[in-house]
């Protein structure tokens, strides 16, 4: 089976921006981890319920329309999270890694990298179309939401500690 496979990144603090508001690592991180234990308030289309709960990571259950997929999620605290679809069972294979990168003190980055089965080749390349070219964008799309999302979320104090999306 052919993989889909790529990476792009996202600047979260930029020194010649002073609008965008600036993000701690620790308050990046937490939002990251937030949108992996939550991911419906990212994307309504999904229902997820998490077990085995613990600081290395979970299993996350992703549930949209009939599908379902068990995914295994590891932490690397402040750093990294990995997810990857567990067991012989799933309907495709799927893994990717969220890492935060600080080339430079306070300049965050989020790297997002991707691999899963492609899409081309199962009968979607009629009419010359590459599946795997909309889903690269669609999942950049997806995460540039998801920062946006995070800024909106953090601005209103609903990710911070004691909080009921917490």
């Amino acid at each position: 089976m052919k993989l889909l496979e790529f990476e792009h990144i996202i600047q979260i603090n930029d020194p010649d921006q002073p609008l965008i508001p600036f993000l701690s690592r620790q308050q990046l991180w937490e939002c990251l981890l937030f949108r992996a234990r939550h991911p419906g308030h990212f994307n309504p289309a999904l229902n997820t319920r998490l077990e085995n709960i613990s600081t290395a990571g979970f299993v996350r259950y992703l549930q949209f329309g009939n599908m379902e997929l068990r995914d295994e999620v590891f932490l690397v605290p402040g750093r990294e999270i990995r997810t990857r679809t567990a067991g012989s069972d799933q309907p495709l294979f799927a893994e990717s890694i969220t890492r935060i990168e600080e080339p430079a003190q306070e300049q965050l980055f989020v790297r997002f990298l991707y691999r899963r089965d492609s899409a081309n080749g199962k009968g979607n390349e009629r009419g010359g179309i590459d599946v795997d070219e909309y889903l690269k964008a669609a999942y950049v799309e997806n995460d540039r939401d998801a920062v946006r999302l995070m800024r909106e979320l953090l601005g209103n104090g609903l990710l911070s500690s004691g909080s009921w999306l917490q």
